[in-house]
């Protein structure tokens, strides 16, 4: 089996997300959709993974799921988002990825994540530090890389073949 994960990123959180998911998928391609787009055609299942930012995954993988939906229908799928609050992922699907692909998605899993301060912009670092001061209100722990996912969507994809 063909296995192709295809990810973007604004803070690598999901490129190292993308890699480990990819370690346990031996011969899965890895691709970041910012540097390329890969041929759908030439696999036999497609994980889509973006990071979550204002609501919003990736604009690159919200295009590349629009631009290649139809090809995205004829294989098996698989997606996966990296938050800083998994608690919302059901608001964050359902508000970027289309229904028809969530439904026919044989595993979905949210990754975690993590808030760091730096390298954003001005605003986004005040931003950043707003939710780490509410996290600290609210007696909440920062959100982390969740493995226990990663292993999960691994054991998803592996029972395809």
């Amino acid at each position: 089996m063909k296995i192709l994960i295809a990810y973007a990123s604004n803070n690598n959180t999901t490129q190292m997300c993308a890699k480990l998911l990819g370690e346990k998928l031996p011969g899965a391609d890895i691709v970041n959709l910012k540097r390329t787009t890969p041929v759908i055609n030439d696999y036999d299942t497609v994980i889509i993974g973006s990071c979550i930012r204002f609501n919003d995954v990736h604009k690159t993988v919200k295009n590349f799921v629009g631009d290649n939906l139809d090809k995205l229908m004829k294989v098996n799928t698989a997606i996966f988002l990296c938050c800083g609050f998994p608690e919302k992922i059901n608001q964050y699907l359902l508000h970027n990825i289309p229904k028809k692909l969530l439904n026919k998605s044989v595993s979905i899993q949210c990754f975690g994540g993590r808030l760091k301060v730096k390298p954003y912009k001005l605003v986004d670092q005040l931003i950043i530090k707003t939710v780490r001061k509410n996290f600290k209100v609210d007696k909440r722990e920062l959100t982390s890389i969740d493995n226990e996912s990663i292993s999960k969507m691994a054991d998803d994809i592996l029972k395809l073949k």
